[in-house]
């Protein structure tokens, strides 16, 4: 259940620096986003606030009010695109699964990944980051537990899916 929403709202500009964007911040994080916990709503936090509404069928404003402090909590994960039939690995070029896959990360939290389709030295980097990040063994490769990572977050129980 989500702790009380107390006004003002979360937004960008001007930045926000309460208690409360530290608290969702730290649950965003908790859910398996990529995102600093520093008590400043400023345009990253603006940026995946706004991919958090997106992917949760909410007014996409990159501003936390009620309906998007509330989801925070309480929302089910999304369900990850259809994974592709084998590894993706470094040296793949122009491929749409990488691609899709670059573009989830990025919404997640790693901006700083291309979206070419090219699995590149800098996909095989990030890569390795989410898996640090989602506790799954550091390949560098792309396989089923590392594609649906990208989407999964973690919830509280009876969020189904």
């Amino acid at each position: 259940m989500a702790p009380p929403f107390k006004p003002p709202p979360l937004k960008y500009p001007p930045p926000t620096q309460t208690p409360a964007v530290s608290q969702w911040q730290q649950q965003l994080r908790a859910r398996g986003w990529h995102i600093t916990v520093d008590g400043d709503y400023q345009s990253e936090s603006k940026r995946l606030c706004a991919n958090f509404q997106m992917e949760h069928r909410l007014d996409e404003d990159g501003v936390v009010g009620p309906d998007t402090w509330e989801a925070t909590w309480e929302a089910p994960s999304t369900k990850p695109q259809p994974a592709p039939d084998h590894t993706l690995q470094k040296g793949d070029t122009n491929n749409q699964y990488v691609r899709k896959w670059q573009r989830q990360v990025n919404n997640r939290g790693w901006p700083d990944l291309e979206v070419d389709g090219d699995f590149g030295p800098q996909t095989e980097k990030i890569c390795k980051e989410l898996q640090q990040f989602k506790g799954l063994p550091v390949t560098g490769k792309i396989d089923r537990h590392t594609w649906d990572e990208a989407w999964l977050e973690k919830v509280p129980v009876g969020a189904a899916m």
